[in-house]
């Protein structure tokens, strides 16, 4: 009988009930057979022979392992199937065998019974509302533009009231005068006025989960905070009503169109004859005898109206009359350009020198990350976008903007 079984009879065990112990207990039992092989050991035995004996104590503990192995191979029905798995598993493992029993070790291989693999094999339990964005991070939000703000003129300042001072002459003028004649006296006035902040502000609130979740979900969320926040400031800066919180838009400081000497001039005006005449009209208006002309340099009418007026207009061959106005989405003519504007009404037309419309930086466009209330304990938090600055135009400046209907214009210039 194996050595090793004999021990285990000693300590009431059998090779099957010693197969069935957890294996740190048969870890356990094999050490101390070992311990008793070298307390046994005669003190004549060199050391040699006491290795070789227990050399041969770990093969018989291997070889009884082996046989546990084997028999779990007659324990199913599908035994050809399990012995297919087992020799490949010893074939695997011999090295994994070899050194858990020179350490005193185990090596467990588990069998399973194996079936065809089909369609059916595999699930989609319940597939999350967020499938997909890990592998392709989420686009950023496609906000449209007004490329209204890099046209006005922008400051810096830390001033809460922002002040602005216009001069103009007031009484007197140069005299030619002859030898000895009396020079005259001229003088100029000024006003003082100021102007306040005003502010734009929004905030979202996420949850940790779907930043950690959602592949570019917070860098869409900032991006959606700061286009927003243009978007906004752009459309106070063109049509605000200026009544407080909100700004006073250049179109609310638009004027109506004034024909003066062009009235009744133009047979059959077209589009452009309009256009011109709010350019000459803004150029000759004045708020005292030989001050600068104003120079309009944007032109905004809704899209419908430049598609009829622009993009379609054909000279007497066919030819597009203005091909930039398809190409690139707007005109430029003389140091003007004129662009289509959802915002601005169908048959209105926005006519002005943008240079006059003053903006500030009094708080730039700051960015706050943070908790409020209970977000803290609901894994929430809160992004916040915000701006304050001055828009204003200066009282003198208000006669640079023109904001009228493209027919009353044409009509006032139509010649009978």
């Amino acid at each position: 009988m194996n050595e090793f079984l004999k021990f285990l009879e000693t300590k009431g065990y059998n090779k099957d009930s010693f197969a069935t112990l957890e294996v740190e207990k048969q870890a356990e039992l094999q050490n101390e057979y070992l311990g008793t092989i070298e307390e046994k050991a005669d003190n004549a035995l060199t050391q040699e022979q006491l290795t070789e004996a227990i050399k041969k104590a770990k093969e018989d503990m291997a070889g009884e392992i082996e046989n546990q192995i084997t028999d779990k191979m007659k324990d199913n029905s599908s035994i050809d199937t399990l012995e297919n798995q087992l020799k490949t598993a010893l074939v695997e493992k011999h090295e994994d065998i070899k050194a858990a029993f020179k350490n005193n070790g185990v090596v467990e291989i588990t069998l399973k019974a194996v079936g065809n693999i089909t369609t059916a094999s595999g699930t989609n339990t319940s597939p999350p509302a967020i499938t997909g964005t890990q592998q392709a991070p989420l686009s950023n939000i496609n906000l449209r533009e007004i490329g209204v703000l890099p046209l006005t003129t922008n400051l810096n300042t830390t001033l809460a009231a922002y002040p602005y001072t216009e001069a103009k002459p007031k009484d007197g003028d140069y005299t030619f005068l002859a030898e000895g004649g009396t020079k005259t006296q001229i003088d100029f006035s000024w006003d003082t006025k100021y102007a306040t902040p005003v502010k734009t502000a929004a905030w979202e609130r996420l949850t940790e989960e779907s930043i950690q979740d959602v592949a570019g979900l917070e860098s869409v969320a900032r991006d959606f905070l700061f286009r927003k926040h243009n978007l906004k400031k752009s459309k106070g800066i063109l049509f605000g009503d200026g009544i407080a919180p909100n700004p006073k838009g250049a179109t609310t400081y638009g004027r109506t169109f004034v024909a003066g000497d062009m009235a009744l001039a133009i047979t059959n005006p077209t589009f452009m004859d309009v256009v011109n005449a709010c350019v000459t009209d803004i150029a000759t208006t004045h708020n005292y005898t030989d001050e600068v002309p104003y120079m309009a340099n944007l032109v905004m009418i809704n899209p419908i109206d430049y598609f009829i007026q622009l993009v379609s207009a054909k000279d007497g061959f066919g030819n597009p009359l203005y091909p930039t106005a398809s190409l690139f989405n707007q005109v430029s003519i003389g140091g003007m350009t004129i662009i289509p504007e959802e915002s601005i009404p169908s048959g209105k037309i926005f006519v002005a020198d943008m240079s006059k419309y003053n903006t500030t930086n009094y708080m730039a466009y700051t960015v706050k990350i943070g908790w409020v209330n209970d977000d803290f304990i609901k894994n929430q938090f809160v992004i916040l976008g915000e701006s304050r600055f001055h828009a204003f135009v200066k009282k003198l400046d208000e006669q640079a903007f023109i904001y009228d209907d493209i027919a009353t214009i044409k009509d006032a210039i139509a010649a009978v």
